[in-house]
């Protein structure tokens, strides 16, 4: 059924659920620009951090090769960090644009409700990489300090 073949009441509560869904997409948008990954990036960070400590405390020529691959590990834990941070950004940003198009085609009556929210459902997905990348900044983290951890036996 198009807007314009919506009676008022049905109508009036299709509006209240546009609204909510673009408070439920604003807020995701933020959280994940705001909180995504922060934990595997403070994780990695502080791995590099007392890595670079460890180095810097004995000295560049008398540490082991292990103390290298460590900080290595952890660099890269924090560059996949930085990249599932984007990618999710951009995912959550892509929802939310989607989201007001298909409201406007809505509301402009080139679109039914059940065909903005069947479009919506379609982009709303995951893949392998959303969760592949943390995964892999969180072993690197792994690595990273179970190298260390050899590094000092």
């Amino acid at each position: 059924m198009k807007f314009s073949e919506t009676s008022p009441e049905l109508r009036k509560e299709r509006i209240d659920h546009i609204n909510l869904r673009w408070g439920q997409l604003y807020e995701l948008e933020k959280e994940t620009g705001q909180t995504a990954l922060h934990y595997l990036f403070l994780t990695n960070a502080g791995g590099a951090a007392a890595t670079l400590a460890f180095i810097g405390s004995i000295g560049r020529n008398n540490i082991g090769f292990e103390a290298k691959i460590a900080l290595g590990l952890f660099v890269l834990g924090l560059i996949f960090s930085g990249i599932s941070r984007a990618k999710q950004f951009y995912h959550m940003s892509g929802l939310f644009k989607n989201w007001k198009s298909l409201v406007s085609s809505y509301f402009s009556d080139k679109k039914t409700w059940e065909e903005v929210g069947a479009e919506d459902d379609t982009k709303a997905v995951d893949n392998f990489w959303d969760y592949g990348i943390p995964y892999i900044s969180f072993g690197c983290f792994i690595g990273g300090s179970a190298v260390g951890f050899i590094a000092l036996l």
